[in-house]
């Protein structure tokens, strides 16, 4: 498919009317106008169809039917997607600012990326979540989903998120594309969105990511890379450890 607009701002969504609101009206205000809107819902019993109506002034689709969770409405959601970028909000969640788009893509060395991620501001105690990853901090810790704008390239090449990472199948997702070589990836120093860290992700255990994260961690970092993270502890001082880590 040749890409019509630049993004594509997806939301997934299930009996979240309410919520929807807020998150159309952030996108309703940028300045920034090359994007599209999926409303990607899970067939919702209230009136989100309602909401959906009462922005038709943006270029905004919806499409409602049962789904498999949030990740198998994403993954149908790039499937219908026109945009060069793709960027995931939540229905709880909000754009950052009026100008947060705008900033993002006229950044030249952003629309030469294959990736590229920002902060987000958490919800319940409004901290800036949480600067540029390294490979050593992508193995303790996810990029925000709501912070990454990740160019449709990226998902012809290395697939779509997997679903059965119920909580977590962004994070696996970004480990396929951070330690992949051909993968550009560019980092801004910008507050993306508002993210309500009380949310479904923070609500929810995911065993399965649980149980392979380990296995993750072999297929997809660097073998030197992942040796020495399961050697360190037992050959290195803890301070050379900490060294190391800093910049791996």
């Amino acid at each position: 498919m040749t890409p019509e607009v630049l993004l594509t701002i997806l939301i997934p969504s299930f009996n979240g009317a309410g919520a929807l609101v807020g998150a159309l009206e952030s996108i309703a205000q940028q300045t920034f106008t090359d994007f599209e809107v999926l409303v990607i819902d899970g067939g919702s019993r209230d009136n989100t169809a309602d909401v959906v109506t009462a922005y038709a002034h943006l270029p905004i689709r919806f499409y409602s039917e049962p789904d498999e969770g949030i990740y198998d409405a994403i993954n149908k959601g790039i499937g219908l997607s026109r945009g060069t970028f793709i960027y995931v909000l939540g229905c709880d969640d909000r754009l950052a600012a009026p100008d947060v788009l705008a900033a993002v893509f006229t950044n030249k060395e952003a629309l030469r990326s294959h990736v590229v991620y920002g902060n987000v501001r958490m919800s319940s105690t409004q901290r800036v979540y949480d600067g540029k990853f390294n490979s050593s901090k992508l193995v303790q810790r996810n990029i925000c989903h709501q912070a990454i704008f990740t160019h449709r390239d990226v998902f012809a090449r290395l697939g779509h998120y997997e679903p059965r990472y119920r909580v977590f199948a962004d994070w696996e997702f970004n480990m396929r594309w951070f330690y992949a070589d051909w993968v550009k990836k560019t980092y801004l120093p910008v507050v993306v969105a508002h993210y309500t860290d009380t949310g479904f992700s923070a609500r929810q255990s995911d065993e399965a990511f649980g149980q392979e994260h380990d296995r993750l961690l072999r297929q997809y970092l660097p073998a030197p890379v992942y040796h020495l993270r399961k050697t360190a502890g037992r050959l290195l001082p803890r301070r050379l450890i900490t060294l190391i880590k800093k910049y791996l």
